[in-house]
């Protein structure tokens, strides 16, 4: 019996510190989570801007709060000349996409070069460099600068051409640009015999 209880609580108290880790690292990211958390956090901000100023979809408000419950609050869209321009949904929306924020900037201050040093690397990458020549990273991190490029320049072009900020084919053809990019990128930096 005694085995029994202590197992319990050994159990409960492996479940306890299972939880505290997963809420640490989710509070305090490290720097690659702090990577996505600024580029999530960021591009919700820019479609909640968009959202209050009716420009993320020709004829169509989302509720936030519709669109991620998959309308089991309320419904995710909204015709323009009916749906209240503004809504609690839009500030926790937003709150949510401001901490994402907040937490990566907090992680990236942390850094030995801080904020500046973190944005001048991004500048400063061997990645861009690459988009005119194969001799710093090969074809496969040429590539990849192109795909990135490529679908970043595809969302924002359609985006201000169509107001398709949401629009499923839109992101299809972005996240398969951008996510081959990546994958290019993972293996410009592996050697040749890995």
């Amino acid at each position: 019996m005694k085995n029994t209880m202590q197992k319990r609580q050994e159990v409960e108290i492996a479940e306890d510190v299972d939880e505290q880790s997963l809420i640490s690292t989710l509070i305090s990211p490290s720097q690659l989570l702090a990577k996505w958390y600024l580029a999530i956090g960021a591009f919700g901000l820019l479609l909640a801007i968009l959202n209050l100023i009716g420009q993320v979809h020709p004829t169509y408000r989302i509720s936030w709060a519709g669109l991620l419950t998959m309308e089991y609050t309320n419904a995710a869209f909204g015709m323009k000349s009916t749906a209240p321009a503004f809504v609690a949904s839009d500030f926790v929306f937003m709150l949510m996409c401001g901490g994402l924020v907040a937490l990566a900037l907090k992680t990236i201050n942390s850094q030995e070069d801080g904020i500046t040093g973190f944005f001048s690397s991004m500048v400063k990458s061997n990645l861009w460099v690459s988009l005119a020549s194969t001799e710093v990273g090969g074809w496969y991190l040429t590539g990849a600068a192109w795909c990135i490029l490529s679908g970043i320049v595809f969302y924002i072009y359609w985006g201000i051409s169509y107001m398709a900020w949401v629009d499923p084919g839109v992101y299809v053809v972005t996240i398969a640009l951008i996510s081959s990019g990546i994958g290019m990128k993972i293996l410009s930096g592996l050697d040749e015999e890995d």
